[in-house]
């Protein structure tokens, strides 16, 4: 189970139960071959066979089905990139109480419930953390904001180019990506007896394609029951390459493949050559941003299951993408991430992105993203 806070991915032990319907039990009249019992039909078939001397086969009223064996799985929620910029930070000072010096509480307080519901939280960070010391200005991002995205619930995140050589992240319960040389770009999920890898794969050290990387793939493949890649998409790329490229990934064994990107992507199943499919889910854009443009201000958050079916295998379910917005008002000031479906026309107004409307933004996801991804809210 998740602790407030700070966590481990090994503390949390999570499981459907799957309830028994109740048994119903056919009544039909019984018509006696003497006198009807003054007692009621029951005790009547019950005195017949004590006087025949036969042994009574116990009618029973109600009836308890057997129970039902559990049915384990994970629940996994993954969430787009996070660029804490010196807006951002500015924006937390301002925020910050009596002895802080920083609040980023506010900013992802939209998006906590459904971050933090989750057995197992993902996402990307591409700010790197300051560690207290660090004059390094490159390391611009407070630590106060990595324990706001630890108690907002998320259990890994990926650094991609960063490598968390001082283990910050450890430090406060969160699990380290990275692609950087020294990084590592592996994890491993241990939950209700399911296994599962999660791997991050681009850039110089694990570039897509390459044949360390399908082995890597293939290798966890090997050792686990579900295998979620995370794909940095090499700069450039066509939608149509990194098709090619997730489709490759997905042969070699990637049961999930999740990319980055500053916009949502598609969401899609690839058909394999042994019959099953792979959930392809091209960008989750940014959860949090401060760009000018407010198609690089639109993320989402995607849920899925992981339940082991009877058959033994471990099978992806309930695939959501709910989209979310970066509100921001004039100077980059207020910042803070919504939920797509309670962004209102009133908070359209103020943004810092003049003539916008929630249904620009709606029409845009929707778009991209095929409506059976999406919730229902956005079906319509």
């Amino acid at each position: 189970m998740k602790r407030p806070g700070m966590k481990r991915i090994a503390a949390v032990l999570s499981a459907l139960l799957l309830l028994p319907s109740c048994g119903v039990l056919e009544m039909r009249e019984a018509i006696p071959e003497t006198e009807p019992a003054s007692d009621g039909l029951l005790s009547q078939a019950r005195r017949r066979a004590e006087e025949e001397g036969e042994q009574s086969p116990g009618l029973q009223l109600y009836t308890t089905p057997p129970k039902e064996e559990e049915t384990p799985s994970i629940t996994f929620a993954f969430a787009g990139d996070i660029l804490i910029d010196t807006f951002i930070i500015s924006d937390a000072a301002r925020k910050a109480g009596e002895g802080q010096s920083y609040s980023f509480l506010r900013t992802v307080s939209g998006v906590h419930r459904m971050l933090e519901s989750a057995d197992v939280t993902v996402g990307y960070d591409s700010s790197a953390v300051h560690p207290k010391g660090d004059t390094d200005p490159t390391h611009r991002t407070p630590a106060e904001a990595l324990e706001t995205l630890a108690n907002a619930g998320y259990d890994v995140l990926n650094t991609l180019d960063w490598d968390d050589e001082n283990g910050l992240l450890a430090d406060y319960g969160v699990e380290d990506l990275s692609l950087a040389a020294g990084g590592t770009n592996a994890v491993v999920i241990q939950q209700e007896g399911i296994t599962v890898s999660l791997l991050t794969v681009g850039g110089d050290v694990h570039p897509i394609g390459s044949e360390d990387v399908n082995r890597q793939i293939g290798e966890a493949a090997e050792a686990s029951d579900l295998v979620i890649v995370m794909a940095d998409w090499n700069a450039g790329m066509t939608s149509g390459e990194q098709c090619a490229a997730a489709y490759y990934m997905a042969e070699a064994g990637a049961d999930v493949i999740i990319g980055t990107g500053d916009t949502v992507g598609a969401v899609d199943w690839l058909d394999k050559a042994d019959g099953s499919e792979s959930l392809a889910v091209y960008s989750l854009g940014s959860l949090l941003s401060t760009s000018a443009y407010y198609e690089n201000l639109t993320g989402g958050i995607l849920t899925f299951t992981a339940e082991r079916r009877s058959s033994g295998r471990v099978a992806v379910k309930d695939v959501v993408l709910t989209p979310t917005f970066t509100h921001l008002e004039k100077g980059r000031r207020e910042v803070q991430v919504f939920p797509l479906a309670s962004y209102r026309d009133e908070l359209a107004k103020v943004h810092y992105i003049g003539g916008l409307t929630a249904d620009t933004i709606v029409s845009y996801v929707r778009s991209i993203v095929p409506a059976v991804y999406l919730p229902t809210d956005f079906r319509g």
